[in-house]
């Protein structure tokens, strides 16, 4: 999850679609490819910081971006990470939105979260112009409140890799809106050894009495 989000984050501000279509047209365009920001100026809210949003923290704090983060409750002062600089609550999503040139949803899909970002929740983004991703749920958001976030510029792009409905359909406007890009889920694929690792370890702390990890919540929902 975390390359994903990292990778794309890279292909953009150092516009390598851009530089993919100059190739094809033999163009030797370096004073248009010499304007990027570096992501140490940048600054991701990640909405979610459970074992994948930490991950995904880390990467993004070892390129020198800053981040923040989207929690249920403020951490104490000593369960607190390094590599998140600004911790802030569902209460104070509109702060982040405003403070962040990328969006990264990486929550579950719970009563509390589905539809968080839906309605004109998206337009504290328009002061940076954000740029959305989502790896999360695709029910974070409806499709008609991207697509009017897209269309009104209160975000500057999407990176989509999950959506509402899946696959998505052909015929949907998103397919063709400027400026967004798509995936058909495939930002955290497991692979069989890594499946076969972590059984082996939780099998393992459970013989011994030890706490196991990525363990569900049930009344949480995740």
């Amino acid at each position: 999850m975390a390359e994903y989000v990292m990778g794309h984050i890279i292909a953009r501000e150092r516009n390598f679609k851009c530089i993919n279509q100059c190739q094809e047209k033999q163009v030797w365009d370096q004073k248009g490819l010499a304007k990027y920001r570096l992501l140490e100026k940048l600054t991701i809210g990640i909405l979610g910081v459970g074992d994948i949003g930490k991950e995904v923290a880390r990467t993004c704090k070892t390129f020198g971006m800053t981040v923040w983060g989207l929690v249920r409750k403020i951490p104490m002062k000593a369960d607190r990470m390094s590599y998140i600089d600004s911790y802030r609550q569902i209460s104070e999503l509109p702060e982040l939105l405003r403070s962040c040139d990328y969006v990264c949803n990486i929550l579950p899909s719970t009563p509390e979260t589905a539809g968080l970002l839906s309605g004109d929740v998206m337009h504290h983004c328009q002061e940076k112009k954000s740029v959305f991703i989502n790896v999360g749920r695709g029910n974070i958001i409806d499709d008609d409140s991207l697509l009017k976030a897209l269309r009104e510029g209160w975000i500057s792009g999407a990176i989509l890799d999950v959506f509402d409905t899946e696959p998505l359909p052909p015929t949907h406007p998103l397919w063709t809106t400027p400026n967004v890009t798509i995936t058909p889920h495939v930002a955290c694929v497991f692979f069989d050894w890594q499946v076969a690792e972590m059984f082996s370890k939780n099998y393992e702390n459970f013989v011994k009495g030890k706490p196991m990890e990525y363990v569900v919540d049930w009344e949480m929902g995740y």
